[in-house]
C-alpha cells in the first residue's frame, strides 16, 4: 500500500504548478514516498531548498515551501544509499538507486517507460504502473497476508506501534501474525530494532499471563537485540486495531489475528490520513494513561 519513487527536483521546480502538485502527490498518506537522493535527510532537504530558492519566489511563498519540504522529509522521505562519486548527474544517481533498491519508478523530465522513467509534466498520458494506490484493500486473514499488506511500510520503519486490545502472546492466532510483522521490520532497510505493543487486560488475560506469554512464546522468536515493549492500557481507551509508524498508519478492520477456519472474513486494511495517524501516534505515546510499568523483552 506504499510505493517509493525517486523524484527529480528539476521536474517539480520547473514552475509553481508542478511544485504545488509535488507537495500533494508525494505523501505517505497518499501511498507515495520519496527516495532520498542525496541519501542523508539533511542533505536532501538542503538540495531541495536550493532548487526552490532558484525559482525566485516571494519570501513568504519560499518559506512556506521550505516548511513543506521539511514536513515531507519527516514523514515521507525514505533513506537512500551511498552513491558512487563518479555519478554527477541526478538521473545517473537515480538510476543507480533504482537498480540497488528496486525503487518503483523515477519521476523526472523525460519519459523512458521501459526503464521506469516518467516525465512529471506528462503523467496524464504516461504514468507508472499502479500510480493511483488504493486507500483500503482486503486481504486474507492469515499471518503472511496481513504482514505482506504493509510490508513496504514496515521495511522502511524506525519503530512500529501495534495496538490491539485483544493481543495475547500465548495464542497462536495473535503470535503468528505478530512474528511475521517483526520479521519485516527487522529485515528492512533501516532496519528497525524496536516495536511497541499496546493492549488491555481481560478476565482471562492478566499482566502475569502477558509476561509469561512474552517470555515463553515471543522472546525466543525475536531477532537478536530486537526490543519489544508491551504497555497495558484501560480497555475503555482502546477499540480499533492499528499498526503505526512515524511515516504511515493502518487500521485493521477485523483485527491483527489469524482466522484459519474456512470462510473466514477477509480483513480490510485501511491507510490512515496523516491527521488520523498523528492523533493515534500521540495518543499512544502518552505514558500517563498506561497502567503500571511496561513489560520489556529483548531477543538474544
Amino acid at each position: 500500500m506504499i510505493k517509493e519513487y525517486a523524484v527529480d527536483p528539476d521536474a517539480y521546480t520547473r514552475n509553481l504548478d508542478s511544485l504545488q502538485r509535488f507537495f500533494t502527490d508525494f505523501r505517505a498518506e497518499k501511498g507515495r514516498v520519496v527516495t532520498a537522493i542525496p541519501n542523508l535527510q539533511r542533505n536532501w532537504v538542503r538540495a531541495q531548498q536550493d532548487r526552490i530558492r532558484a525559482m525566485q519566489l516571494p519570501p513568504v511563498q519560499r518559506k512556506k515551501c521550505f516548511d513543506r519540504i521539511s514536513e515531507l522529509a519527516g514523514s515521507s522521505l525514505m533513506p537512500g544509499i551511498q552513491i558512487p562519486a563518479n555519478l554527477d548527474l541526478w538521473i545517473e544517481q537515480a538510476r543507480h538507486v533504482k537498480r540497488e533498491l528496486g525503487t518503483d519508478a523515477i519521476i523526472t523530465c523525460a519519459t523512458d517507460e521501459p526503464n521506469g522513467e516518467f516525465n512529471y509534466a506528462e503523467l496524464m498520458f504516461n504514468e507508472p504502473q499502479n500510480w493511483n494506490i488504493d486507500q483500503t484493500i482486503s486481504v486474507a486473514r492469515n499471518a503472511q497476508s496481513l504482514a505482506d499488506s504493509i510490508s513496504v511500510s514496515l521495511s522502511l520503519a524506525e519503530v512500529a506501534m501495534f495496538i490491539d486490545p485483544y493481543f495475547h502472546p500465548s495464542d497462536d492466532r495473535y503470535r503468528r501474525p505478530f512474528i511475521e510483522f517483526i520479521e519485516r521490520l527487522s529485515g528492512g532497510r533501516r532496519p528497525c530494532r524496536r516495536a511497541l505493543i499496546y493492549t488491555a487486560l481481560q478476565v482471562d488475560k492478566t499482566k502475569a499471563d502477558l509476561q509469561r506469554g512474552l517470555d515463553d512464546h515471543i522472546q525466543p522468536l525475536l531477532p537478536a537485540g530486537f526490543e519489544l515493549e508491551l504497555s497495558i492500557w484501560p480497555s475503555n481507551q482502546m477499540h480499533d486495531r492499528f499498526v503505526l509508524t512515524k511515516q504511515v498508519g493502518y487500521s485493521f478492520g477485523h483485527g491483527l489475528d489469524e482466522a484459519a477456519y474456512q470462510g473466514a472474513i477477509e480483513v480490510n486494511v485501511h491507510r490512515l490520513a496523516e491527521t488520523a495517524r498523528q492523533a493515534e501516534y500521540r495518543k499512544f505515546s502518552n505514558t500517563a494513561i498506561r497502567q503500571g510499568e511496561p513489560i520489556v523483552i529483548v531477543g538474544t
